[in-house]
């Protein structure tokens, strides 16, 4: 594999861009190709290429109108200084064999910020172009994005932020994966009221909502598995699993309304007199989302979650903390060899925050091990699962070889002159 990787920094000693032939900078002066990067090869096998070009200095004022897309032909000079109301104009280019280059990215950097050192970095590899923006001042921000290139499609997004307090560094960001529907939300510890105590920091994994075939939703859930599609739980609250094969969950949304989990386990106990010994499936829900609560002291009453039962073996429903009135329409279908079920739930909405977790009890005497999709605290919101609705233009799923798949959206199509990356 032909991978070249390479960091750019926007701040090359002030230097005007040289002039250049290439027909990217045609009737655009000032402007100079200042670096060429090899970017692999497409699906056929044809070379990939990335061209940096150094634009000169671009009015403040007058810069927005460009970003997003190809920087005309006037209205910038070969020096200048952010001091003076100015911004580097750069933009990144794809250059493909029988195809019309296409814009990646165009910024123009006044220094993101107060302090005035922001920057932009890329990085170019093997069919991938990843861009970091990084500024502030007090507070410091980054984000991140990085772009297949054949076909053009953007793979993850991430945010951070992390400002500095007399008790140390506070860093709160959040990050997707749009190939895997795979993310989280990180939170720091904030700084509570005295004598108030804090859940810390806290590390949320998103539980996708992502949309399947009609024929899936209806009846297809009681064959085909859940596959890649589903958020397979690593979270222990009780226990520690020796053996993989003893239990396992997966969790995903399928429809506002509607939650496919997905148990195995080697050894099912219940019905009994008390169904928090039997084994079982806890669903949390919250009104608010987890990660806009700060974790210090109580939750408020109007955040407060609601928590119900599932007995595994024959569906049986028990409202629990909260003692929620709305029901659950439950729906269950056994896997091949009595291996585990698989259960499709009705749920109350609206909701913004979910946690799932299934209890197992081998003895039917108490629970043993706890088995979640995030590291639920009982009673704290949030603590929760934040939902992360996946759009169909980004991502569906559908049924491959009888488990469900990601199917990735269209790739995308915007004008040569447009960019691919859009400043936020």
């Amino acid at each position: 594999m032909n991978t070249t990787g390479a960091v750019l920094l926007l701040s090359l000693l002030g230097a005007p861009p040289a002039s250049s032939s290439d027909p990217l900078c045609a009737k655009r002066e000032p402007c100079g190709v200042v670096e060429t990067l090899d970017a692999g090869k497409d699906a056929q096998g044809r070379p990939l290429q990335v061209k940096r070009l150094d634009l000169g200095w671009a009015e403040i004022d007058t810069a927005g109108q460009w970003l997003g897309r190809r920087f005309g032909p006037g209205g910038r000079k070969a020096n200048g200084s952010r001091t003076e109301g100015q911004c580097e104009a750069s933009e990144w280019w794809l250059v493909r064999p029988s195809q019309p280059a296409q814009l990646l990215l165009s910024v123009c950097n006044d220094g993101y910020g107060m302090a005035g050192v922001g920057e932009d970095s890329v990085t170019v590899s093997d069919n991938q172009f990843t861009h970091t923006q990084m500024g502030g001042s007090s507070e410091k921000w980054s984000t991140t994005r990085t772009l297949r290139l054949s076909p053009l499609r953007l793979m993850s997004e991430g945010q951070r932020s992390f400002s500095t307090f007399e008790d140390g560094e506070r860093e709160n960001g959040e990050y997707w994966d749009f190939d895997t529907l795979r993310g989280d939300v990180a939170r720091s510890a904030p700084e509570c009221e005295p004598g108030e105590p804090s859940l810390g920091e806290r590390s949320l994994p998103y539980l996708p909502q992502v949309q399947v075939e009609k024929a899936f939703l209806q009846e297809g859930w009681k064959q085909a598995g859940l596959g890649t599609c589903g958020f397979e739980a690593g979270n222990f609250l009780l226990g520690t699993q020796n053996d993989p094969k003893d239990a396992g969950l997966k969790a995903l949304l399928v429809a506002p309304d509607t939650l496919l989990v997905e148990v195995r386990d080697d050894t099912w106990t219940g019905p009994s007199a008390k169904w928090l010994n039997d084994d079982h499936l806890e669903l949390w829900l919250a009104p608010q989302a987890p990660q806009e609560q700060t974790g210090c002291g109580k939750p408020a009453k109007e955040a407060l979650p609601v928590q119900w039962g599932i007995r595994m073996v024959d569906g049986q429903v028990f409202p629990a903390f909260g003692s929620p009135k709305q029901p659950l329409g439950v729906e269950r279908a056994e896997l091949p060899g009595k291996k585990g079920y698989r259960v499709k739930v009705k749920l109350p909405t609206p909701f913004q925050g979910i946690g799932v977790v299934y209890s197992d009890s081998d003895s039917g005497k108490k629970q043993e091990l706890m088995l979640a999709t995030t590291l639920v605290k009982f009673g704290r919101p949030e603590t929760l699962n934040p939902v992360r609705v996946v759009l169909p233009e980004e991502a569906t799923c559908a049924v491959k070889n009888g488990e469900l798949a990601v199917v990735p959206g269209p790739a995308k199509k915007v004008e040569p002159d447009v960019a691919v990356l859009r400043m936020q």
